[in-house]
């Protein structure tokens, strides 16, 4: 099982830490507020009110143990910094840092962060990509100019197969996921909650008015699969 630390349980730590336990981790979440701790205790593995600026503290913690450590603390740069110093020296494998601006960013890398996470900035540009992108659901970027893009298939895809309609050769296209709707395609919160999947369809799976296609692609690909009427 894997052991992670997670230092500050406000809304992405909280949220984090929370996920890694539903998905068969041991978290340990330490915060300087005791209302928070008491909050967070129902729903992570342990969690204990310590202030991990003191070293001495952090350093009681048996950081050793541990597979990764993730700072996530308030709105400032120096207490945060400071936190991945001590989680450095004490040769944590990794340590995921919630920066609050590119400055803040820089100094992580400089002093050895493994990962630098920007969470109201990536969200905020895959939301803006997902409201750009023609007939799109979700969107999810790979690397340069490639992504995961769930599609709204147009009519004319109805009722024809993945054979039939030979996406990868016409677009440069991969399908890798059909869902299917089980309600209608009206809101994405109706998708999301309603919604069956099929990863790796074969050729004869066949688009019907209910299909989100999850493609992978290059970005100009996607586009010109979705300009298709």
């Amino acid at each position: 099982m894997k052991k992670f630390l997670t230092i500050g349980l406000g809304n992405f730590g909280f949220n984090i830490s929370r996920s890694l336990v539903e998905n068969g981790c041991e978290v340990l979440g330490i915060d300087t507020s005791e209302n928070i701790v008491e909050n967070a205790k129902d729903y992570i593995s342990h969690a204990i009110i310590a202030d991990a600026t003191n070293k001495d503290a952090l350093e009681s913690l048996s950081l050793q143990d541990y597979d990764a450590a993730i700072v996530s603390i308030g709105q400032e740069m120096a207490p945060s910094i400071l936190i991945a110093l001590y989680l450095i020296e004490n040769k944590i494998p990794k340590i995921i840092v919630r920066a609050i601006s590119e400055d803040h960013g820089k100094i992580l890398k400089m002093i050895g962060v493994t990962d630098v996470i920007f969470p109201e900035q990536d969200m905020a540009i895959r939301l803006a990509n997902k409201l750009s992108q023609k007939n799109a659901v979700d969107y999810l970027p790979i690397g340069q100019d490639y992504s995961i893009v769930e599609v709204i298939p147009p009519d004319s895809f109805s009722g024809k197969s993945l054979k039939d309609l030979q996406i990868a050769s016409r677009f440069n296209c991969q399908v890798i996921g059909i869902k299917t709707v089980m309600g209608g395609r009206d809101s994405i919160n109706e998708i999301n909650n309603n919604a069956s999947i099929k990863i790796a369809p074969t050729a004869n799976d066949v688009i019907t008015e209910k299909s989100i296609l999850i493609i992978i692609g290059k970005d100009s690909d996607i586009q010109k699969f979705q300009s298709i009427k």
